[in-house]
């Protein structure tokens, strides 16, 4: 199918959910999965939303300015996307999520970053280091500015409920749609990542600093409904960063420069469970440039491009993992590890490897990425990659098991 104003086009199997989506010029730009719906920048400076699963395409707006999609949020019946970014200043244009009409816009201001709260609010606030002072409450429909205040420095915002959750020197929430502080409570840093599931009642704050605590709260009244307690030495003895939260039940840390990795339980418990320290050896002169943990299993990619596997609750170390798929091929410069459920994803600037369960499924040297690859489900990944014939970039939903992809 075809959009009249915008050379588009998606190709697809239904029987086996794969779709290819082409476009003219430059092709498509690295897209933001929200909620099933899938955002793209396409040539002429336009937005094309599609169904994620079957790749349909549900509209393509009109122009829209330097559009910055990395930042767009979405709040119930509105997408709004930040435009025409500068260090410090910012201004955003909103969408209607069924239609892709322009609903309101609002100049350049101090505030370039927004953060949807419930479906009817959205916050702005600015992430650069200058400008971490004002918050911005305004109405999703309309754009009209609800409230604004200010804080000696803020770090970060996210959206609970109908609840703005602030890590402003200690975390605290405001009612998103009046600004007006519910509570002030508790230390330590903000994790952005953490609470986003079904369940947004609560979020995790992580203080590792004072008391290595990884602290559940409500975000309604901001009462602590849990404390799990990790190691001092896990924050005393080496410099280690925020954790990551794996599946909502594990804490991931690892320590590039000591190149250390430790992986703790943490769901329903006082004090973190071990499960599992690794640590590349000496004679490997190199440092940790990515981990993840996939299941049972956790992976790094150390600075020198090579990738090692671990089994969590086995008796080996870290094994070096040679990105060799079953007919030969192999990825021999791997830049990023992505994450899926029950893969990960190898890729660099000589290829993609497809690994599950400590083996690699497939490898391909020709498959060359154009952003970071964005996991759909199980069964089925997104590349961003040049075509075939290598004279413009498509966008494809191809399968995790087989790297199989529709190249019309």
């Amino acid at each position: 199918m075809a959009d009249y104003r915008t050379p588009l086009t998606v190709v697809a199997d239904a029987d086996r959910h794969l779709w290819t989506l082409l476009v003219e010029g430059t092709g498509p730009g690295q897209p933001v999965l929200v909620s099933g719906t899938l955002y793209v920048s396409v040539p002429g400076e336009r937005i094309a939303a599609l169904d994620a699963g079957r790749g349909q395409l549900r509209w393509c707006s009109e122009r829209v300015e330097r559009a910055s999609l990395n930042g767009m949020a979405v709040a119930g019946d509105v997408v709004v996307v930040p435009v025409r970014q500068e260090r410090g200043r910012g201004a955003f244009t909103a969408l209607d999520a069924a239609t892709g009409k322009v609903r309101w816009t609002r100049r350049k201001s101090a505030l370039n970053q927004v953060v949807a709260v419930g479906d009817f609010t959205f916050v702005l606030w600015n992430e650069d280091s200058d400008q971490r002072q004002a918050l911005t409450g305004i109405d999703a429909l309309t754009g009209e500015t609800l409230w604004e205040d200010e804080f000696e420095r803020i770090s970060w915002v996210v959206g609970r409920g109908e609840r703005v959750i602030l890590d402003a020197r200690g975390i605290r929430a405001l009612d998103a749609r009046s600004g007006e502080e519910i509570w002030d409570k508790g230390s330590g840093s903000l994790l952005v990542a953490a609470g986003t599931g079904e369940d947004e009642t609560v979020f995790l704050s992580y203080d590792r600093y004072f008391q290595n605590t990884l602290v559940v709260q409500a975000s309604d009244t901001g009462k602590k409904v849990s404390e799990i307690q990790f190691p001092d030495k896990l924050g005393m003895k080496h410099s280690w960063p925020m954790p990551e939260l794996v599946d909502r039940e594990r804490a991931l840390f690892f320590d590039s420069l000591g190149r250390r990795i430790r992986l703790f339980a943490c769901a329903g418990l006082n004090r973190a469970q071990p499960l599992g320290s690794w640590q590349l050896g000496r004679r490997r002169l190199s440092t940790l440039h990515d981990v993840v943990c996939v299941g049972d299993r956790v992976y790094a990619l150390s600075g020198r491009r090579k990738v090692y596997v671990a089994e969590v609750g086995g008796r080996r170390g870290l094994r070096r993992l040679t990105l060799r798929g079953p007919d030969g091929r192999v990825v021999r410069m791997p830049w990023h590890l992505t994450a899926g459920p029950g893969y990960m994803v190898a890729h660099g600037l000589d290829g993609v490897a497809m690994i599950q369960d400590g083996r690699v499924l497939w490898a391909s040297e020709t498959l060359r990425l154009s952003g970071d690859p964005i996991p759909l489900d199980a069964d089925r990944v997104l590349f961003r990659a040049p075509s075939k014939n290598g004279k413009g970039v498509r966008l494809y939903c191809a399968e995790v098991r087989t790297g199989r992809r529709l190249r019309p």
